[in-house]
């Protein structure tokens, strides 16, 4: 096989990884955010 595929693949799962990551981060950030706020808080 040759390096460029290799390397063009691995780039991708790379970034949709650390799409993936992030993602997951700011919904549990999300959640945890949302458990700590009080009704005086909230945004009407």
């Amino acid at each position: 096989m040759e390096l460029l595929p290799i390397v063009m693949i691995g780039l991708q799962v790379l970034f949709w990884g650390a799409l993936l990551v992030i993602l997951v981060y700011l919904i549990f950030r999300r959640i945890r955010i949302k458990k700590l706020e009080d009704f005086e808080d909230r945004d009407n």
